[in-house]
């Protein structure tokens, strides 16, 4: 596994991983013959890179375009691009948790986010869209409401309709995403009322 270019952190997840399990005693394959090895291998390689934002189209169109086609999912082609929407979904998952705990999860990552702007701005580079902790104020509720716009919503829909008993997941995403938009209202009345007054 070569961490070169895409998914860096992902490759380097992976190569990790199966460098620890070199180690007989931390080889959880073992007991498998070597054709299953690489199966589970490759799929596991597969799972970890579909996480990588930088695949998120590609992955999320063709399974967009496969669920228009034949429903029978049986080929191992398929099986994995079930694997992957389920592992991006799970990747992004906090906007579907109940309000409170979303909330904080926002704030943690937010927090990350500012920790690399922060760095950013040290080193005098630009820095990177909704990552600079002084634009929190202006930026935070919007870069949520995008990130549930562009990436979760469509995906958790995508995930949805090839697995009907996830709907609710949409819905609650969509509550999550009204708070944003509430608190965007009231911050621009705010800003109405003080130019008028």
């Amino acid at each position: 596994i070569n961490a070169e270019y895409m998914g860096v952190l992902e490759n380097h997840h992976c190569a990790s991983t199966f460098e620890l399990m070199k180690n007989p005693k931390f080889d959880l394959l073992q007991s498998l013959t070597t054709d299953q090895r690489k199966e589970v291998r490759d799929t596991i390689l597969e799972m970890v890179l579909a996480t990588d934002m930088g695949n998120h189209t590609k992955i999320y169109q063709t399974f967009r375009r496969r669920l228009s086609d034949d429903p029978d999912w049986q080929r191992r082609d398929d099986v994995r691009l079930a694997l992957s929407i389920a592992i991006k979904m799970a990747d992004v998952s906090n906007c579907g948790r109940p309000q409170p705990l979303y909330l904080e999860w926002a704030r943690k990552i937010a927090e990350e986010f500012y920790n690399q702007g922060d760095a950013e701005r040290k080193l005098h580079y630009g820095i990177s869209p909704f990552m600079d902790r002084l634009k929190h104020k202006t930026d935070f509720s919007k870069g949520q409401m995008s990130f549930m716009n562009y990436i979760v919503i469509p995906l958790f829909e995508a995930g949805a309709e090839f697995v009907p008993d996830l709907d609710w997941t949409v819905q609650r995403i969509q509550e999550n995403k009204l708070y944003w938009q509430k608190r965007e209202e009231a911050v621009s009345a705010m800003g109405e009322l003080l130019m008028m007054g």
